[in-house]
């Protein structure tokens, strides 16, 4: 037998976060964040952080890649809802300046 595969050099360890699970983590949380400010970014962050959430999720599950679809998720419907909110809001003003 050769020694080299007897040995585990830390990969696919169960527990361990992966890059693209804290990518999507960093992503959900800045797409809560700018889900306020500045829609586009939340909502274009929380895409991504969706996509890298799940293409972590399919190598191995963990806590932190569920967290970081969750969080993308609710960045993505934050931002929705502001955008609807801000369109609504537009033109209800734009309708009560033109009667004036």
């Amino acid at each position: 037998m050769d020694n080299m595969n007897l040995q585990n050099n830390g990969m696919n360890e169960p527990g361990k976060a992966d890059g693209m699970g804290i990518a999507s983590l960093v992503l959900g949380i800045v797409a809560i964040v700018m889900s306020c400010c500045i829609t586009y970014i939340g909502l274009g962050c929380g895409i991504v952080g969706v996509i890298l959430g799940f293409m972590s999720n399919k190598k191995q599950k963990n806590g932190v890649t569920t967290a970081g679809i969750v969080c993308s998720i609710i960045g993505i419907v934050l931002s929705i809802i502001m955008i609807i909110v801000g369109i609504v809001f537009g033109a209800a003003l734009t309708e009560a300046l033109y009667n004036m």
